[in-house]
């Protein structure tokens, strides 16, 4: 069983010929490590665009690489490469290697660790480890689409009767969406990213793709045309005028037989349609006529998912520190003396931690920094005034 014993620290396009055979070496024996996000493509291509990227080659007892650890640094924080794009990663290694998560923050000069959408074990000797689980919800497709699609009905009858529905009232009143699926030209990704930004307006959730890297990262990925790897998009258009209308695109990121649902949009203007559903069916239909046996919904999120999927494989996300801060003892002490708050102080511990840990990743200069934190307290601030109670008290909603 090999150990981690020496960091060595590279920018990610300093890997050699003999890094990408070992990296591959490593994936091809860990069936954990299936997705687009651990492929060495994918770090390398992203990694041209996110600041201050690196790759940690890991050494063991014997002075041999064991393993890789792709990252970011922001600050005195590591944090996983292309946060909060990426949303699978972890140590690249055999199994079984054993990682020293004290020495890593000590040999990066860093006090943190946060990570998301953690692969594989997660044990930190002489370190401060908080992870909760979560679950990746997976398409079946091993046993082609229509059966899918017959299992899923069963299950959830009432959600795929509106299906059946939306799809009929397309047909009526617009004689169906013509349906595409390509490579990812500047024209697609430019409107998703321009709806998603209109969705984290409405929303109040920071805007990843205000700080610019964020959207390089996509169109570099998007320069690659290797075969089975890489971005796609499925795409919907209006067809009953006399221009084409763009309805929902949804960009996916592949490898061989997996797909991973990365970002879907769709105009508000169809809303009443369910056009992103329609469309991550119809994506699902043709890919697995291409051979794709699994697609990848993400871990947790909107409801929606569970009727589309099953769920997989665990995941973590949390953190590992050096050493514990205020924070954390401030909240552990509240805890073990309430317990009552203990569901709610995690809520919105995580809540924060989230909100924040995207901030980190995306701003790297101080405007950026400094406008995103007066964001995040300005939305606090109106969300306490909304949920405060009026001064008449509880007999105001008894009346109301």
């Amino acid at each position: 069983m090999a150990r981690l014993k020496r960091i060595e620290s590279v920018a990610p396009e300093a890997l050699t010929a003999e890094d990408i055979a070992a990296w591959e070496g490593f994936t091809s024996r860990r069936p954990d490590l299936i997705g687009p996000y651990f492929d060495v493509r994918y770090v390398m291509d992203i990694g041209q665009s996110v600041p201050d990227a690196f790759i940690a080659r890991l050494y063991d007892e014997q002075g041999q690489i064991a393993g890789y650890l792709p990252y970011q640094v922001r600050g005195r924080t590591i944090q996983p490469l292309g946060a909060p794009l990426t949303d699978y990663h972890g140590v690249i290694a055999d199994d079984g290697f054993v990682m020293d998560y004290q020495l890593l923050l000590r040999s990066l000069k860093a006090n943190r660790l946060e990570f998301m959408g953690w692969v594989g074990d997660m044990t930190a000797e002489k370190a401060r480890t908080r992870t909760i689980e979560a679950v990746t919800q997976i398409a079946d497709l091993s046993e082609g689409y229509d059966a899918y699609y017959a299992r899923q009905k069963s299950l959830h009858h009432k959600f795929y009767k509106n299906v059946g529905r939306c799809q009929r009232n397309i047909e009526k009143d617009f004689g169906g969406f013509d349906f595409t699926f390509e490579m990812v030209t500047p024209e697609l990704l430019q409107w998703v990213i321009d709806q998603k930004r209109e969705q984290y307006s409405r929303s109040g959730m920071h805007d990843v793709f205000g700080c610019g890297w964020t959207l390089n990262l996509l169109s570099q990925l998007a320069k690659r045309q290797d075969e089975g790897f890489g971005l796609r998009v499925g795409v919907f258009r209006d067809t009953s005028g006399e221009e084409p209308v763009l309805v929902a695109a949804e960009i996916c990121l592949m490898r061989g037989h997996y797909m991973h649902f990365w970002f879907p949009a769709y105009s508000e203007a169809y809303h009443r349609y369910s056009p992103g559903i329609l469309l991550s069916l119809r994506i699902m239909q043709h890919a697995a006529a291409l051979g794709v046996t699994q697609v990848d919904f993400g871990a947790g999120g909107e409801g929606y998912k569970h009727t589309m999927t099953s769920p997989a494989r665990v995941c973590l996300e949390g953190t590992v520190e050096a050493r514990a801060n205020l924070m954390t003892v401030m909240a552990d002490a509240f805890v073990a003396l309430s317990p009552v708050a203990r569901d709610r102080l995690r809520d919105i511990r995580l809540s924060l931690q989230r909100r924040l840990r995207v901030i980190r990743a995306c701003e790297t200069d101080a405007k950026g920094k400094r406008d995103a934190f007066q964001a995040l307290f300005r939305r606090g601030m109106s969300r306490l005034r909304t949920s405060a109670p009026s001064p008449a008290g509880p007999a105001n909603d008894i009346a109301a």
